[in-house]
């Protein structure tokens, strides 16, 4: 009890700490993992199991609760950039992989790490540097979503191939019809069931005790969806998409969200504890995997920005504001030990490299596309004259 009690107390002041350099909270829970192999024993582990089972459950709890079928069916205008955004970056590192001598469950678990941006990082990002106003930041959300989505289907898929030990073409038929028929399922609750429900609901959120039965329904709607073959993240986004937004939302929030962050830290430790150190045999592969992990990104967000129909200046920031890889690159690569190798470095070092990037997005898209001055008829002397820059604008 005393070792868990420091590790607490060490992720706090990690995260605290490097929080000061613009290091994300993730980075540094990783971080502690690495530096808790030597003083944290197994059994010490063992205590923290529920966390690190619940984590990755009430990660995308959370997630599902920023979106609703109605959010969903109106993300048309994000496909074209969506499906860019994809195919440059999950193709091309799948036959790389391939090409590089790994087995196919492998590849697509590399092309899986490599995808998607960090919904968290990138989130967390626009918040801090107050760039939710401009025109990319709609952008940069709905490629968010779209990855969202794709990501979870992709465990969806994996998780079963990598319990196999191989891709048996005959049972993906029966995967895609198991998520189609939760899908209709979980409409079919929607319309029908929720309404009728959400009075209840909205009364029982204010009870104290509700947090009791929230935790427990969270829990064992991603536990069934892994034990039919499903991943638990699809069962437990779907969970947060059925929650009406009213009175009960704010009081999910307000009971889990702590238990939510502790959770999702905890997961991001045991990643890392239960991670090996040594470097990967495949060095030159990671050194590839890094640098198109940077250039790929650049361009396919850059492409969609210019579908997408942002100016020159917006579509510069926008491709130097999507490089760091987080919670979902993890979580795939939790499914093998073989691409945690690979993965660990190449998720650290894009989140560094990414957040950087971002932070100074905004002086280079100026110094490459300079503010142009307004002159105006009538005014004071050019001497002493001052032109103001206009407002940006509102939307792509």
């Amino acid at each position: 009890m005393i070792q868990i009690t420091l590790l607490f107390v060490l992720m706090f002041l990690f995260a605290r700490f490097l929080r000061r350099f613009g290091v994300p909270a993730i980075i540094s829970f990783l971080i502690v993992g690495f530096l808790a192999k030597g003083w944290i024993h197994h059994e010490s582990g063992e205590l923290l199991e529920l966390f690190k089972e619940a984590g990755i459950i009430l990660l995308f709890f959370f997630l599902g609760l920023e979106y609703s079928f109605e959010r969903l069916r109106t993300m048309v205008n994000i496909w074209k950039p969506g499906v860019v955004d994809f195919l440059l970056n999950f193709v091309p590192i799948f036959l790389l992989a391939k090409a590089f001598g790994f087995d196919l469950v492998t590849s697509l678990l590399i092309a899986g790490v490599f995808y998607p941006s960090s919904t968290s990082i990138v989130a967390k990002l626009l918040m801090d540097y107050r760039r939710l106003a401009l025109p990319e930041a709609e952008l940069l959300i709905g490629i968010l979503i779209f990855e969202d989505l794709v990501a979870i289907l992709l465990l969806s898929l994996l998780t079963p191939m990598v319990e196999a030990g191989s891709l048996d073409l005959s049972k993906v038929p029966l995967s895609l019809l198991k998520i189609l028929g939760v899908l209709l399922a979980f409409y079919w609750v929607y319309r029908f069931v929720v309404p009728r429900v959400q009075g209840w609901l909205d009364r029982s959120s204010e009870d104290e005790n509700f947090v009791f039965f929230l935790l427990g329904l969270t829990l064992l709607t991603g536990i069934s969806f892994k034990e039919i073959g499903l991943s638990e993240a699809l069962g437990a986004f779907l969970l947060g998409v059925l929650v009406p937004e009213t009175r009960v939302m704010e009081n999910i929030e307000r009971h889990l969200s702590s238990f939510k962050e502790l959770s999702i830290g905890i997961f991001f430790f045991f990643f890392a504890y239960e991670s090996d150190l040594s470097l990967p045999k495949e060095l030159g592969f990671l050194a590839v995997l890094l640098l198109l992990g940077v250039f790929l990104k650049l361009v396919s967000t850059y492409v969609g920005a210019v579908l997408f129909g942002l100016r020159k200046k917006a579509r510069l920031r926008a491709s130097l504001s999507f490089v760091p890889r987080g919670e979902f690159s993890v979580v795939i690569a939790s499914l093998e030990p073989s691409a945690k190798v690979l993965a660990i470095p190449f998720i650290l070092a894009t989140a560094i490299v990414g957040s950087f990037l971002f932070a100074v997005a905004p002086k280079l898209a100026d110094a490459v596309y300079p503010p142009k001055r307004r002159r105006g008829r009538r005014g004071p002397s050019r001497a002493g004259a001052s032109f103001p820059r206009g407002r940006p604008r509102a939307g792509p």
